[in-house]
């Protein structure tokens, strides 16, 4: 259910003291709390203000503070004091100011680092709040939509999945299966030999099957360390320090998106002691941050300019449709019965990938596209909005991902389908249109819910009286990660993964109805249940599906007695 956090902001606690900036209050820190503070935020259950004082007047002086707010302002739920974005953001002015920092900082007293941490907190909550756009769900679809997509948006790719291994395991698997793709793919032609080459350079190894190797003993180690509920790990083999160093840098520059914490996920405390920033940034530094690289490497070969378009170009359609979406979906759909599009040469409005079993067709429009850092911070569901359409709908007024999920329905309801000949003629034919996307922020809470409401718009304007919802199926939005995640499951029954998709969209569809005498409770009611309507297809599983065997046996090789 999406609920709006108090998140604790200065004035809130201390309203007759005047603020100062973060910096002044770090400066206070020892070295050591410092250092270790941006690691531990990683543990959890995280600190509250009931909690963060080891003072007993200091504490009970706070909790009186922050419950007189609360009375005082009719505040029903318990404010928090840390989030993972705050904590991100604590660490970003850490380690951009690491040099005044930890330089002659000697100060040994326990009270004064939690008070002066604790009031970083508040000042850094104070900034992100003016940031985020709140308004009121209510019990109203749209509305519960627009809040969602404004206040998760810019923090969907660590902050949904906050303190949920679960998620996490998902995300170490499937990249993991991405990485491997990705060395079978640079490997597949000479071509691509000097980004290969850039690749491994960049993270100190000597061939990318070094890379993955190492990949694999960092992974397991942040699984360990997530089991141990941990944040540090030394580390003695030279090449292994090699690899970390090449993910750490002294360097942190403060930016909107946490720019240089996802390109450097990791810090140096020790010579040989490393402490992770971010669980989740680093495990994407070998997918996200790796097309980048491959990116500088493409633009130096080719000696194109910073703002060219071409490598994304190359990389969205040479390795992620024509690479890994199709081995991802040949995987799943790997019985010799199923009907596959024929490949013809220069047709256009060709879909990405097409799979036909029996009567029930599913196509598929693959799209790995990027959102702005400065549109995902907005809070403005004007420009949200106007973004998706643009990445997913039609650009220029050209179709593109769902509008060409359209235009092949449109075919085939015409009978005009050149990929396929026997759906044409056919009046019975189940369709089940599919956007497959290769970033998890577009997990979002609302996300499938808005794009099929401008799917079902476009289809109901393109066919007219030819639409047939029993027949035309509603947009499902699902991400790579999860096909990877589920493919055993998805492999398991022919039927698996119609039934997943038609689970979804009933319950995407579902019509929500609440009898409750308490208007209070008759509103939670119902935004539990419009939270459960627009939730993406990911959610409709237990990962209890996934056999954990498969992941372990990722680390066959660099297991040791």
């Amino acid at each position: 259910m999406i609920k709006t956090v108090i998140r604790l902001e200065f004035d809130y606690v201390f309203p007759d003291e005047e603020p100062k900036e973060v910096l002044e209050y770090l400066k206070k820190i020892s070295s050591f709390t410092l250092l270790n503070i941006i690691g531990f935020c990683n543990t959890y259950p995280q600190p509250n203000f009931d909690n963060f004082a080891s003072n007993v007047e200091v504490h009970k002086d706070i909790v009186s503070r922050v419950i007189k707010f609360s009375r005082e302002n009719k505040i029903p739920e318990k404010p928090i004091l840390v989030t993972r974005e705050a904590s991100l953001r604590l660490a970003e002015i850490i380690l951009s100011n690491r040099d005044t920092l930890l330089a002659n900082n000697t100060n040994d007293d326990r009270d004064t680092d939690e008070i002066n941490l604790f009031k970083s907190f508040l000042v850094i909550n104070t900034e992100l709040n003016s940031k985020q756009n709140l308004t009121t769900a209510e019990d109203n679809l749209d509305k519960l939509v627009d809040m969602s997509l404004t206040m998760t948006f810019s923090t969907s790719d660590f902050d949904l999945f906050e303190n949920n291994d679960s998620e996490f395991g998902k995300l170490v698997y499937a990249t993991m299966v991405r990485f491997e793709y990705l060395i079978e793919f640079l490997k597949s032609s000479e071509e691509y030999e000097y980004l290969a080459k850039d690749l491994y350079n960049y993270f100190s190894q000597e061939s990318l099957e070094e890379v993955f190797k190492q990949m694999k003993y960092l992974f397991g180690k942040l699984l360990e360390l997530k089991v141990g509920n941990g944040y540090k790990f030394q580390v003695d083999d030279e090449k292994s320090i090699a690899f970390l160093d090449s993910i750490v840098s002294d360097e942190i520059i403060e930016d909107d998106d946490f720019t240089y914490l996802r390109n450097f996920p990791i810090y140096k405390i020790e010579k040989k002691v490393f402490a992770i920033i971010d669980f989740f940034f680093v495990v994407d530094k070998f997918y996200k941050s790796v097309k980048f690289i491959l990116k500088n490497s493409f633009h130096k070969h080719h000696n194109l300019p910073q703002r060219d378009r071409s490598f994304f170009e190359f990389f969205n359609t040479h390795f992620s449709e024509n690479f890994l979406m199709s081995n991802v979906l040949e995987q799943i759909f790997d019985k010799p019965y199923f009907i596959k599009k024929d490949n013809l040469e220069d047709v256009p409005n060709e879909p990405d990938y097409y799979i036909r079993h029996n009567k029930k067709v599913f196509l598929f429009e693959n799209k790995d596209v990027l959102i702005a850092k400065k549109i995902r911070s907005s809070g403005d569901i004007n420009e949200i909005n106007k973004v998706l359409k643009s990445k997913f709908l039609e650009v220029n007024n050209k179709p593109i991902g769902v509008g060409q999920l359209i235009t092949s329905i449109d075919q085939i309801v015409e009978n005009q389908f050149k990929f396929d000949d026997y759906v044409n003629g056919k009046n019975n034919i189940t369709i089940y249109p599919i956007l497959l996307i290769n970033d998890r922020i577009f997990e979002t809470l609302g996300v499938n819910f808005r794009l099929n409401q401008w799917y079902l718009e476009k289809i109901h304007e393109k066919l007219g009286e030819k639409y047939n919802s029993n027949l035309i199926k509603s947009l499902t939005v699902i991400d790579i990660d999860t096909l990877i995640y589920w493919t055993s499951y998805l492999k398991e029954k022919d039927s698996n993964f119609r039934r997943i998709i038609d689970e979804h969209l009933k319950a995407m569809s579902k019509k929500v109805k609440v009898n409750h005498p308490n208007i209070s409770k008759a509103k939670e009611i119902a935004n539990k249940k419009l939270t459960k309507q627009i939730a993406p297809i990911s959610n409709r599983l237990s990962n209890d599906i996934f056999p954990m065997k498969l992941l372990i046996k990722k680390f066959e090789d660099v297991i040791t007695n």
